[in-house]
């Protein structure tokens, strides 16, 4: 692969973060982590920059997370991570350090048990399956500094709970997970919106992959939510396609609800992304994405565009610059201008 989309899966691979197929290394390097005996210690640290069109620009660490990963034997292999979220660094109009406050959170702790060689569960609390973007979210591994509303915002981003999941050695068979998560999260998480604490969730999520770096999947969940009789249904799409120096993704999702809160504005939610990438040389690429997102508690439709490009000067480090345009119901995405940092460490 001489591509930057290429160096890119290159740095998931390197860091063994995502796929779990890192190399033992005689000596340290970027973004393969440090193997200690059975463990390997990993993660990532992301540094972003905010220049909105209305309001206080910002500097901060959003993301500095550790990764732990033990390969034991059939039976024990613990995977851990933990992440520093928010770090004031620089805020127009106040003291360096200073405003938000750092929060600590646990992002994934789990126990992969293999039943089989095709056949694995795991146990704890893990990322969610539906679409993509979510199960590679850290900042080196996704293309731009900002997220779609579509990735998150109508599901829970993480499963407490078990998921047995099916990875066949035929490559025309989909990777399988089937998941449920019985009561709340194991920890509090960071992005949880209001009235969208979700239990009793349970999955499906199919994803056909091929030539490493083609994704096509599709993803079926139902949740109910909590203190209240309102619960949901939401069936999701992505895609991920190489046509090199081309890349496409999107991402889609339509959510009904079930004996809906008073407060709702309506009984279904749907959001849609599309994501054009064109790979200039191994190390520059340019972005343009569009997303469409209707919101269940809002009158209007949110909408956005982004434009943007990236320098990857190695696998493990990327630098992105972009312009959000944000019009309709702001939820989260103020127009404006983004930069970041990320490291594979």
């Amino acid at each position: 692969m001489g591509s930057f989309r290429g160096q890119y899966f290159g740095a998931a691979a390197a860091a063994g973060l995502m796929l779990g197929h890192a190399a033992y290394a005689d000596d340290y390097k970027l973004g393969q982590g440090v193997r200690i005996d059975d463990l390997k210690v990993s993660g990532y640290m992301t540094v972003d920059a905010e220049v909105p069109d209305k309001g206080k620009s910002e500097l901060l660490a959003d993301d500095l997370s550790l990764y732990v990963q033990g390969r034991f034997n059939r039976f024990f292999n613990p995977f851990f991570e933990a992440e520093i979220a928010g770090i004031p660094l620089l805020k127009e109009g106040e003291d360096p350090l200073s405003g938000k406050t750092a929060t600590v959170v646990l992002e994934r702790l789990y126990n992969d048990i293999y039943l089989k060689d095709d056949l694995t569960l795991r146990i704890g609390k893990s990322l969610s399956t539906v679409g993509e973007w979510n199960g590679i979210h850290a900042g080196p591994l996704v293309p731009t500094a900002t997220r779609p509303l579509t990735t998150y915002r109508s599901f829970s981003e993480f499963i407490s709970g078990p998921a047995l999941i099916y990875r066949p050695s035929d490559e025309a068979l989909p990777v399988t997970t089937l998941y449920w998560q019985p009561a709340g999260t194991m920890s509090h998480d960071l992005d949880t919106i209001e009235n969208r604490n979700f239990r009793n969730i349970r999955g499906v999520n199919l994803s056909w992959n091929w030539d490493l770096e083609n994704t096509v999947g599709l993803s079926l969940q139902e949740a109910n939510i909590k203190d209240s009789d309102e619960s949901q249904t939401l069936a999701g799409f992505n895609a991920h396609l190489v046509f090199e120096p081309f890349v496409i993704r999107t991402e889609a999702t339509y959510t009904w609800l079930h004996s809906p809160r008073s407060m709702r504005v309506r009984d279904h939610e749907a959001g849609i992304f599309v994501q054009g990438e064109y790979n200039l040389n191994d190390r520059w690429a340019l972005s343009a994405r569009y997303e469409y997102f209707q919101d269940r508690d809002y009158v209007q439709a949110s909408k956005n565009a982004v434009f943007g490009m990236a320098y990857r000067p190695q696998p493990p480090v990327v630098w992105k610059l972009e312009y959000l345009t944000q019009w309709g119901q702001e939820l989260g995405l103020r127009s404006g201008v983004y930069a970041s940092l990320a490291v594979l460490f």
